[in-house]
């Protein structure tokens, strides 16, 4: 027996399949009959499925999905008379003219990618909205957003071009449309258009002021925070966002704000969705738990902590992603980081969904986001792997049941340094997108460091003791500081450099402790957003030339930073090899089947081998790392000429395991 499913097949599994204890029951039988419409899957070319991160339904019927580099899909029925179908920018169908029965037995998924003339500007989508007039916009990871007015044909974008180095990144999910207004949630503030982005308002956290920027008619300093992680807009007019330090609303959509905090039952916490329910319910979650404000009041909030129930768990095994609104009176759908969880009609619990597979691997069972299709409405889910949790690709049980064990986990090889971002009211999470020796897929030059997404300001700390060798401008004007630390490894110096800061608040020779602030975060030099990019080297000089040269983009010393950086609590790191048959390191090679819940604005879909402009280690001698791994079993694969290559990992919290990929 093989680990395939067909479309139809898939689907069924992963929507009827509950997690129970000691039960294995089914659920109800009108939830069997509605899979009928389930669309097809997505086409998949790599034989590990296509990451979505958005769902959307257009106001005529088409599902609309935002893939991690595969740009957009749209789901669309076969011409009616080929021959006389009229070109996608000059239909424009009414609501509800599409069939989903057609589109289950007939339809076509559309590929909208970058580099095309008139295209989208980037293929990390993240966010799909549509407005009252049938506009469609999408979101990015990294390059802006756009709108299209002709069912996708052609695209207006508002990239680096035009932003500049802010306004890049959309968050998760993160465009919101009231009638035909836009609304759009970044790590640098809210965006708002009334008039389909020919005029717009940027909203700004207070205190910062505002500068000049020519992609805002009108700016706002009102937000409480402006590094937003999720956005709803209720059918009062309220805009809700959620950011690093909570939840916020504002009555007026979007001109004044007030923070929601412990006085209306909140803690100020990273807030990764918020959703008005459609029983009129506020709902909040954080990476811990969810609330719910039972008032339905305009101006008055009392949130609790809502009882969440799923037979058969103590609580959600998965980290919630996304909340989406489900119909009539049920509480709203959670896409979790294993599986989807929906309200029972029948208890008032959540039962969890996902395939039986995903307990082998696990990204089969690690969803994004949730799109009620239809009708008749049934929620389809947005994962790791597809459409409706499908397995990826096709391999024999048995390949996976004899893969080879990594070696036990291991206390670390060198003392950890702590994180240069406090976890309190910031972002503590390392950009999963782009990690040292990442090329993105092939979109950018191999990284040679690690970068931390925060607002401007946020402080930077010394992650050890040691002495400034550097402070002031690197490549491209990067405001840049260089610590050489007081440790050695096998006789070699440790240093690490910190860069694109607004400020600097150290000078060459001062002596730093471990966690001292030595500057801010921001977007000097070469930055497409306000980061702070930390590199660590290991080199046998104490020559800081060697170390910072505004003339080297590719230093010589550089090592991958997560391995020297302390996990996060409940994580470890996996660090290991992918050799060819010769035992040479293969450069460039995808290596899936890890799950990281966080950081969702810019997620994690698989790890990179390192290229020729990036190092292993000394202690390790790897060609990949990944840090911040949830403890756990994990079924790990790499595909290497052409044999997909197994592993089973074990994760330990502070541990390091190491894995090697080589051909049979």
């Amino acid at each position: 027996m093989r680990f395939r499913f067909s479309g139809q097949t898939a689907a069924i599994l992963a929507l009827t399949m509950s997690v129970v204890a000691c039960s294995s029951a089914p659920p109800p039988e009108p939830l069997r009959q509605r899979v009928r419409t389930l669309p097809p899957a997505l086409p998949d070319t790599t034989g590990w499925g296509v990451h979505i991160l958005a769902l959307a339904q257009d106001t005529v019927g088409r599902l609309w999905a935002g893939t991690y580099g595969n740009g957009i899909y749209v789901l669309e029925p076969p011409p009616r008379n080929a021959a006389r179908e009229d070109s996608a920018a000059e239909r424009r169908p009414e609501r509800g003219a599409i069939d989903p029965a057609a589109l289950v037995r007939g339809g076509r998924w559309r590929r909208i990618a970058a580099g095309d003339s008139g295209s989208i500007a980037w293929d990390v989508v993240n966010a799909i909205a549509i407005t009252r007039a049938g506009d469609i916009w999408y979101g990015s990871v990294g390059n802006g957003f756009g709108r299209s007015r002709d069912g996708g044909a052609r695209w207006r974008n508002w990239s680096g071009d035009v932003l500049g180095a802010r306004w890049q990144y959309v968050a998760p999910n993160g465009i919101r449309t009231l009638g035909d207004t836009v609304y759009i949630a970044t790590a640098d503030g809210l965006r708002i258009s009334r008039d389909g982005g020919e005029r717009w308002t940027c909203v700004v956290a207070t205190g910062r002021g505002t500068r000049a920027d020519p992609s805002c008619a009108e700016q706002l300093a009102a937000l409480p925070n402006e590094y937003l992680l999720s956005i709803d807009v209720d059918t009062l007019g309220r805009v809700w966002t959620g950011g690093l330090a909570g939840l916020s609303m504002s009555p007026d959509g979007g001109r004044t704000w007030r923070a929601l905090g412990p006085t209306q039952g909140l803690p100020t916490e990273r807030v990764r969705a918020v959703v008005m329910n459609t029983d009129s319910t506020v709902w909040a979650a954080t990476e811990s738990r969810i609330y719910v404000d039972s008032l339905r009041k305009k101006d008055e909030f009392s949130f609790k902590e809502a009882n969440i129930r799923s037979p058969g768990f103590a609580r959600l095994p998965g980290a919630v992603r996304a909340m989406v609104a489900s119909p009539g009176r049920l509480p709203p759908t959670l896409a979790l980081s294993h599986g989807m969880a929906a309200g029972d009609t029948e208890t008032g619990n959540y039962r969890l969904y996902y395939l039986a597979a995903a307990e082998n691997y696990r990204p089969a069972g690690d969803l994004w986001s949730v799109a009620w299709w239809g009708p008749p409405l049934w929620p389809i889910g947005a994962a790791s792997t597809g459409l409706n949790l499908t397995l990826v690709g096709d391999f024999r049980p048995e390949d996976a049941t004899t893969a080879a064990r990594a070696i036990e986990t291991a206390e670390p090889a060198h003392a950890w340094f702590e994180r240069p971002i406090a976890d309190s009211a910031a972002n503590p999470y390392v950009d999963a997108t782009y990690r040292y020796g990442s090329t993105l897929g092939g979109r950018l030059q191999q990284h040679q460091g690690i970068e931390f997404n925060n607002p401007e300001g946020t402080p930077v700390r010394a992650i050890g003791e040691g002495v400034i060798v550097y402070a002031g401008q690197a490549e491209a004007g990067s405001n840049t500081v260089a610590i050489r630390h007081d440790r050695t490894f096998q006789d070699q110096h440790v240093f690490s450099t910190y860069y694109h800061n607004s400020t600097i608040d150290v000078r060459v020779g001062d002596r730093v402790r471990m966690g001292q602030v030595i500057a801010r975060v921001g977007n000097t030099g070469r930055a497409t957003n306000n980061h702070l990019h930390l590199e660590v080297h290991v080199a046998p000089t104490t020559d800081s030339a060697t170390i910072v040269n505004p003339a080297e983009r590719f230093p010589p010393h550089t090592v991958n930073p997560q391995l020297w950086l302390r996990p996060l609590p409940g994580t470890g790191i996996v660090a290991g090899r992918v050799l060819d048959e010769s035992g040479q390191p293969v450069a460039g090679a995808r290596i899936h089947g890890l799950v990281l819940p966080y950081p969702v604005e810019t997620p994690f879909s698989y790890a990179e081998t390192y290229g020729d402009r990036v190092h292993g280690d000394p202690a390790y001698n790897e060609n990949f790392a990944v840090g911040d791994v949830p403890a756990g079993s994990y079924l790990v694969g790499v595909i290497i000429g052409e044999e997909r290559v197994w592993r089973r990992v074990r994760v330990e919290a502070g541990r390091v395991t190491i894995v090697e990929f080589r051909p049979s």
